[in-house]
C-alpha cells in the first residue's frame, strides 16, 4: 500500500491547489448567506473582510448579496485567482495578507467573515486583529461546509483516505476547533450556532476533483495518488445513481462578537 507522507506547512498547504480548489470546491447555500445578511443588516454601504478567503468561494456570495467585500488571502496560487475575481466587479477588493496582519484599517469593517479556515488561523492574534478592524457593535462569521461524519458514504470516503494518507486529520476543519476555543475566542458577547442543508450531487469527475482539493489529498507524482484515485472510482460507482452520488454537506455558521 502507498501511503502519502509529504509534509506541508500551514501557509504552503494550498499551494498547487488553486485552480482544483477553485472549480470543485463548494460555495455556501443562499438561505445561509440570505440569513446572515438579513440579520446584520447588511447592504452596499456595508463593508465585510472576508479572511482567508482562498479563491473567493464565500467572496463571490457576499457579493451576490451586494455586499462590498475585501477578500483577504495570503497565498500566492490562491491569491492570482481572487485577484482575477477581483477584477470583474467593484464590490469586490483582493488583498495579500493574512488573517492575524490583514492591513485593514483601524475600525473600518462592520462584518469579518472565515469561510473554512478559521481552524488555520493562530486565534488569538486573529482576534486581535477583528478587535482592531471592526467598527463598534461589528461581528464575525466562522463559516464551514462539512461533510456529516456520521453517513455511511463520509465513512467510507475516510476510510479511503486512511489508507492513502499517514496523516488523514478527518474531514472539514470545524473538528479541530472546539466549543472551548469559541467561547474563548467570542468572549465576552458571545455567539449564535446555525446549520443549513447544502447536500450536492456529483459526477465522478466533480467527486475526483472535490477529494483531490483536500490539503492532505497526495499530488499528482506522490506514488499514493494514483491508488487513492483508483479507491475513490471503485467507492463513486458502489454508491453511484443516474452517474451522480450524493456529497453529504452540512454548513455551519458561529456568528457572534469579539468585545468590538
Amino acid at each position: 500500500m502507498n501511503v502519502s507522507t509529504a509534509p506541508q506547512d500551514a501557509t504552503a498547504r494550498f499551494t498547487g491547489l488553486a485552480r482544483i480548489y477553485d472549480r470543485f470546491r463548494p460555495g455556501y447555500p443562499a438561505e445561509c448567506l440570505g440569513w446572515l445578511a438579513d440579520t446584520l443588516r447588511l447592504g452596499t454601504s456595508c463593508h465585510v473582510a472576508d479572511v482567508g478567503a482562498g479563491t473567493g468561494k464565500l467572496s463571490e456570495e457576499l457579493v451576490y448579496q451586494g455586499i462590498r467585500t475585501v477578500a483577504i488571502e495570503p497565498n500566492p496560487d490562491m491569491f492570482q485567482v481572487l485577484e482575477a475575481k477581483s477584477a470583474t466587479t467593484s464590490l469586490l477588493t483582493a488583498v495579500q495578507a493574512t488573517a492575524e496582519d490583514s492591513t485593514l484599517d483601524d475600525a473600518s469593517m462592520s462584518l469579518i467573515t472565515a469561510g473554512q479556515s478559521f481552524h488555520w488561523f493562530d486565534q488569538r492574534r486573529f482576534r486581535d486583529e477583528c478587535r482592531r478592524v471592526l467598527r463598534p457593535g461589528g461581528r464575525v462569521a466562522l463559516l464551514w461546509n462539512s461533510r456529516r461524519r456520521e453517513d455511511p458514504f463520509t465513512q467510507a470516503t475516510a476510510d479511503v483516505f486512511r489508507r492513502h494518507t499517514s496523516d488523514f486529520p478527518g474531514f472539514s476543519g470545524d473538528h479541530r476547533v472546539s466549543e472551548q476555543d469559541f467561547d474563548a475566542f467570542f468572549e465576552p458577547d458571545g455567539y449564535e450556532y446555525r446549520e443549513f442543508a447544502h447536500d450536492q450531487m456529483l459526477t465522478v469527475d466533480e467527486f475526483l476533483g472535490r477529494n483531490l482539493s483536500a490539503t492532505y489529498a497526495p499530488r499528482e507524482g506522490d506514488p499514493a495518488h494514483a491508488p487513492l484515485v483508483a479507491d475513490l472510482r471503485r467507492l463513486f460507482d458502489e454508491h453511484r445513481e443516474d452517474d451522480v452520488v450524493r456529497f453529504p454537506l452540512t454548513t455551519r455558521l458561529f456568528l457572534g462578537g469579539v468585545g468590538v
